[in-house]
């Protein structure tokens, strides 16, 4: 990685919680200790289990983010009966590559994957697997959480919609949710301004604030019970309070919140005419040939949490993010529409994102259908979510890494920015 883009990370390191570097609860010889060394949800019955209120958090997601069936409600996204897409295997072992940590100081990618309590790591190399690794129980078998990385699964999703002419980017959201009109956040926003979150909405991400909109997110996805406030009205009936930001227009600046990506799944259900799971079925997870089915968190009422509920295999979601580097191309068929993907990657507004915290480390970059463009000299792009979900794409060596994690504290911005340093100095090691 270069010094710059090395300094630049050092921006989200100073963010950081001061706890998240690398919390020692919980530390058995020098690595995070696993679910069942814990006793979480261990025995019959288990003498240590989980809070609902707080599942997301450590130490309990090291159980939580591989069992979500278990305690959240969740729509199956049927991988059809088609033969699986063989991943051929090249490895390599990547274990005692080096790369620069955010102070500078030489890191292997072995210590990278501790510290970042990880649960599975992948590395796919033109198309092959050439590094796999699990902890924590995890085993290529293992569904996991994919957090915010559901929302580049979605903005994916609705490309295909698009390219047959059945959702319309310059459309008013109104157009296909009526239950929009008059709403304050959403009622004059466009398909375009929620697809690259520049609705101009109140909505804090801030999960330590019990009073940020987030928060009420939440509950409304039914992730906090079915007691929480909003969890009995759904997450499409909490999406048509969200307040308009008046100090800005729509349009001009890139803004992330959540919420836009659940009212995206609602406009997918409605362009679709299908729910949310069964669209992603027909569309794109019954043409990959993945391994096993996929899931997704569902309100009370049914609605899926298309921001951050989405469920799969590391390797599925390999094949899903080689697909994505393929031009949408993958078992033998074009899934995606290759012009998606080239909209993803060379269309997005730069000026949107100047004002956000990303342009001080991906100055040229931008957010373009729920996926991060970094402008780098290789191409990259990236999917992220809470507690160290990660995709990377670098398409100048044909190189996809996929990161599952449990990190302790939701937005540990150090460890998080420590995973994309790490994986681009993977991806890079790869250039010829």
């Amino acid at each position: 990685m270069g010094e710059g883009t090395m300094k630049t990370l050092c921006y989200f390191c100073a963010l950081a919680f001061a706890s998240a570097a690398f919390a020692q609860d919980n530390i058995v010889e020098g690595r995070p200790m696993t679910a069942a060394e814990m006793g979480i949800m261990q025995g019959n019955p288990p003498t240590r289990t989980i809070d609902i209120s707080a599942w997301d958090k450590g130490p309990d997601n090291r159980w939580a983010f591989q069992h979500i069936s278990e305690f959240l409600h969740v729509a199956n996204i049927s991988r059809g009966s088609g033969p699986t897409a063989p991943l051929n295997l090249a490895p390599q072992d990547l274990s005692g590559l080096q790369f620069d940590d955010l102070g500078g100081q030489p890191m292997t990618v072995a210590d990278m994957l501790v510290r970042t309590y990880t649960d599975g790591f992948i590395v796919l190399h033109n198309g092959d697997i050439v590094f796999e690794k699990y902890f924590n129980g995890m085993t290529p078998d293992t569904r996991h959480l994919l957090m915010s990385v559901s929302k580049s699964v979605t903005g994916t999703l609705a490309g295909i919609l698009v390219n047959d002419g059945r959702l319309n980017p310059t459309a008013m959201v109104t157009d296909y949710i009526p239950e929009m009109d008059g709403a304050p956040g959403f009622g004059d926003a466009t398909v375009r301004q929620v697809l690259d979150m520049t609705t101009s909405i109140v909505f804090s991400e801030d999960y330590a604030d019990p009073e940020a909109e987030v928060v009420a997110h939440e509950a409304s996805t039914a992730w906090r019970g079915e007691n929480a406030p909003m969890a009995e009205e759904g997450v499409y009936a909490f999406a048509t309070t969200i307040e308009k930001d008046t100090s800005r227009p729509h349009g001009q600046q890139f803004q992330y919140a959540s919420i836009n990506t659940d009212v995206l799944g609602w406009l997918i259900e409605r362009a679709s005419g299908q729910r949310f799971a069964d669209y992603m079925s027909t569309a794109i997870w019954s043409q990959l040939g993945a391994d096993h089915d996929g899931q997704i968190t569902v309100d009370y009422k049914g609605a899926a949490a298309a921001n951050g509920g989405f469920v799969l295999t590391l390797r599925d979601l390999a094949r899903f993010s080689q697909m994505v580097l393929n031009d949408g191309f993958f078992n033998d068929r074009q899934i995606i529409p290759s012009g998606w993907i080239d909209d993803i990657r060379f269309n997005g507004d730069n000026a949107a994102w100047q004002p956000t915290i990303y342009s001080k480390t991906w100055p040229d970059g931008f957010y373009r259908n729920q996926w991060y463009v970094t402008k780098d000299d290789h191409g990259s792009f990236f999917a992220v979510g809470v507690n160290g979900q990660h995709i990377w794409i670098n398409p100048t060596t044909r190189t996809v890494i996929v990161k599952f994690s449990s990190l302790p504290v939701s937005a540990d911005k150090e460890n998080i920015a420590l995973g994309w340093a790490a994986m681009n100095a993977i991806s890079r090691s790869f250039e010829e």
